[in-house]
This record gives structure tokens, C-alpha cells and sequence, in this order.
């Protein structure tokens, strides 16, 4: 981002609706001359006083004095506005010629563009969220459930930022104990005694840990989960594909070998954003475009994040699912017995203690039960077991704030060891200091520019 804390004073203004053509679109100014800027370009309808928090009706005109738009304008002195400062916003048709007009007049009036997540990250700066609740602001926007959406909005609501903050509360009290015999030990002063430090510590490494156990369901309800479509020809891999994504979306015949390209498609199963990618069937053939589609499908298992191999249950044999089984043992998967409406209760080999799931692609048998087991797969956990978490947005779904608790449990168990040895206090202290730290991280008390700027480069210009 490469903003420095002196470009703080700059006024700041860029489009922050979405690119394209609308209804509206909204230009925003933040700084110490967003009201004048944005009123150089805005002329009221009315002759009265601007009021603060009304919507104006009024043109935007050129420095000619021609009308390039009837608008409305709105102002916020800070700090109270979102971002601690002068906030104004031109609301004006939603035309990108005609936004990319009215910014460039707002830009010659002395604003500069805004980076990268620049409003939500002064915000940050003048202490209206904290580094939580900002980074919330981006996982609303790109949610892509109704569960990721949940609990991106409790934790821009700060309930993250609030169970931190209880449980460092408990370490600050214990650091403030441990301070002061260490700054007065000519005093009679009644020291904590071990046992109860050692209940603080247990109680507050507990914690952490449970939320550090939130972090796999958390990122992939997140980011989503890629899931790969395996399985020899004619397995019924497409028409899998097709009956969780409920729609016709991959060609489906009785031919060996329909499936030429890797097709990927969105789907929301139990909450989570899975990436379903459907594949051509492993086997050897001299057909160059289905050994290219083969080779795509084999290229693809890296990334992949789980893997649905898809067996046909009616087949003669096994062997070559068993082969091509051996080489996924250091993936997780999940092993879709398909076709059973055929196959009847024949008996089929255990393979190997992978998860085996008996379904229908055909009349669907089955399809919740493996559902069940992609979320299981996939969080390490059934589903509903955590739903209050999520809906309070205690799911740690950032590898900044796992790192950050991780370094605040290991000061917890360093401290919970020298105290149990009976150690020097000071060294006691030095390590609470550190588990304190690493849980100011998270909120943003305790945090670099570098950090910062690595964070608000994702955003959106406008957020």
C-alpha cells in the first residue's frame, strides 16, 4: 500500500459502488477537505444551510458551470463518521463515464485517489474499529454463503475483538500482580500465590485453544474448499456433479470418455463454498484430446483440497480404483460408492479405510449422507456442531490471527512452566508479556505498517 502516517492528512476520495453500470453510484471523500471538495463540484437545490446527515438534491456541474448530473450529497463531520474524519458522498447516476467525470473534478479540487482499503484502514487508524472488525469488512463483501456471512458480520460487530480482549484481560491482571512484587519487593505486600496464577494461566490457555480448534472450519467457510471429481470412466462422476449442483451442467452419456475438460462450478454444501471439479476419467487411451483431459484431471489433485472418487459399485472389478487409490494417501478423501440403485448389496472391498460414502447420482440415495461427509472431511468436525460460534463470529478464519494465538499460547505455557519451576518472576512476567502481545495483534493494539499494509492491499479502492 506504501501509505505512510503522513499521508494521513490528505483528502481522499474514490467510487466505492461497484465498477459498472447502476442505478446509483456513490463517490466518497474522508479527510480534512471532503466537505469542500465535494461541494465545489455540488450545487443545492436549496438556498437553505446544509444540514449534516440529510441528504441534499442538487447538480453536479463543470468548471464551466454545465450540469454533468442530478445528484444528492451527504456529509458527516468526524469524528463522528465512519472513518473518524470529514466524510462526504456524492450519490449520482450510476454510469462509469459519468463517475469517472465527477471523481476526476473532485481530484482537481485538491483529493487525491484513495488506495486500496484507505477508508476502512484511517478508520483502523483513528480507533472507530479495531484490526478485527476492519478485516471483517472485506469477508462481508466476498462472502459467499449465508454461514460466511454470518459470521463476517459478528466479527465486524466486534465479537471477536471482545473474546480477546476477555481473555487477555485475565493475563494483564496476572502481568499487574507479578509487576508489582517485582517493582516493590521491599514492600509487605501480599503476593498472588502460585495456585492461582497457574488457574489464570490453565484458564486462559484453554481458551485460546478452543478458538485455535475453530480454524479449519473457519477457513473454508471463508475461502472455500476445492474438491476434485475422480474416478475411471463411466463411474458417474458428471452426473455427481450435476445432482449436488441440482442443474444439467455436465454432458452425461453412456460413452466412456464424454468428459474432455476439467469443469468447475460453485456449489454451497452445509454452509461452505465448495469449488466442485468434475473430470475426465483415468485410464489409458490414444485419443490426444481425452489423454489431455486425463492429464489436466492428474495436474488438478495438487490443489485440490478434498477428493471425491466416484466408483462405479456395479463394475466387475476393482483393481484399478485400488491403484489409483494408492496414490491419494496423502490427500483426504472420500470414496463415493455410485450406481448402488443397480448394484444391490453386493459386497465391495474396504478400501484401504478410506471413507466410503454408498450413494445414487441417478435417484440421489445417499447425496446428504456425503454432504455430511464433505463438511466432516473439510472441518474436521460434523456439521452443526459449531454453528453458534460461526453465527457469532468467533471463527478464526485469518492465518494472522492462528499465528498471532499460537504465539500467545506458547508465552501462556512458557509462563505456566517457569512458574510451575519455580523460576525467576521476571522471566514469568517477560513471557505474559509475549502472550499479551501476540493477542494484541489480533485486534491491531500491537501491530507494524508492514502488517497493515499487507492487510488493506485487498481491499477494494472505496472500502
Amino acid at each position: 500500500m506504501n501509505m505512510k502516517m503522513s499521508d494521513m492528512h490528505d483528502t481522499i476520495a474514490a467510487v466505492s459502488t461497484a465498477w459498472g453500470e447502476g442505478g446509483i453510484g456513490i463517490i466518497r471523500l474522508s479527510g480534512p477537505k471532503a466537505i469542500e471538495a465535494a461541494l465545489g463540484v455540488f450545487h443545492p437545490a436549496s438556498k437553505a444551510p446544509l444540514k449534516e446527515r440529510y441528504l441534499h438534491n442538487g447538480l453536479v456541474k463543470d468548471p464551466s458551470g454545465a450540469d454533468l448530473d442530478s445528484a444528492l450529497m451527504v456529509f458527516m463531520k468526524g469524528p463522528r463518521s465512519a472513518t473518524g474524519e470529514d466524510v462526504a458522498e456524492l450519490h449520482c447516476h450510476g454510469g462509469p463515464l459519468l463517475l469517472k467525470r465527477v471523481l476526476g473534478e473532485i481530484l482537481a479540487r485538491g483529493a487525491r485517489l484513495a488506495l486500496p482499503g484507505e477508508f476502512t484502514k484511517r478508520a483502523f487508524l483513528n480507533g472507530k474499529l479495531d484490526l478485527s472488525q476492519a478485516e471483517a469488512v472485506i469477508d462481508i463483501i466476498r462472502a459467499q454463503t449465508e454461514t460466511a456471512l454470518s459470521s463476517a458480520s459478528g466479527r465486524l460487530q466486534g465479537t471477536l475483538g471482545r473474546r480477546v480482549a476477555l481473555i487477555k484481560e485475565g493475563l494483564l491482571d496476572l502481568l499487574a500482580h507479578l509487576e508489582a512484587e517485582l517493582d516493590f519487593p521491599e514492600d509487605e505486600m501480599d503476593g498472588l500465590p502460585k495456585e492461582a496464577a497457574l488457574r489464570v494461566l490453565g484458564e486462559t490457555g484453554e481458551a485460546i485453544r478452543r478458538l485455535l480448534l475453530t480454524f479449519d472450519e473457519g477457513r473454508v467457510t471463508r475461502d472455500g474448499i476445492k474438491v476434485l471429481i475422480l474416478g475411471r470412466p463411466n463411474a458417474g462422476k458428471s452426473s455427481l456433479l450435476n445432482i449436488l449442483l441440482m442443474e444439467e451442467r455436465a454432458i452425461v452419456t453412456h460413452v466412456p470418455g464424454t468428459t474432455r475438460d476439467v469443469i468447475e462450478e460453485v456449489v454451497n454444501i452445509r454452509g461452505l463454498p465448495v469449488r466442485l471439479m468434475d473430470t475426465a476419467g483415468l485410464r489409458e487411451t490414444g485419443d490426444f484430446v481425452e489423454r489431455m483431459g486425463v492429464e489436466a484431471a492428474r495436474g488438478k489433485i495438487k490443489d485440490a483440497g478434498l477428493i471425491l472418487y466416484v466408483i462405479d459399485a456395479s463394475a466387475e472389478d476393482f483393481e484399478e480404483d485400488l491403484l489409483n487409490l494408492e496414490g491419494l494417501r496423502d490427500k483426504k478423501v472420500i470414496v463415493a460408492m455410485n450406481k448402488t440403485d443397480i448394484a444391490g448389496t453386493r459386497e465391495v472391498p474396504e478400501f484401504g479405510g478410506f471413507n466410503v460414502a454408498f450413494i445414487s447420482a441417478l435417484t440421489a440415495d445417499g447425496i446428504e449422507v456425503l454432504k455430511d461427509g464433505i463438511f466432516m472431511e473439510a472441518t474436521g468436525h460434523a456439521h452443526g456442531a459449531s454453528q453458534a460460534d460461526a453465527a457469532e463470529g468467533e471463527l478464526i478464519v485469518s492465518l494472522r490471527h492462528k499465528l498471532s494465538l499460537e504465539r500467545a499460547l506458547d508465552g501462556i505455557d512458557r509462563a505456566r512452566v517457569a512458574l510451575d519451576k519455580g523460576l525467576p518472576r521476571e522471566l514469568v512476567a517477560t513471557d505474559l508479556r509475549s502472550a499479551i502481545e501476540g493477542l494484541g495483534e489480533i485486534t491491531g493494539e500491537t501491530t507494524t505498517e508492514d502488517i497493515l499494509d499487507k492487510i488493506f492491499e485487498n481491499f477494494c479502492i472505496g472500502k
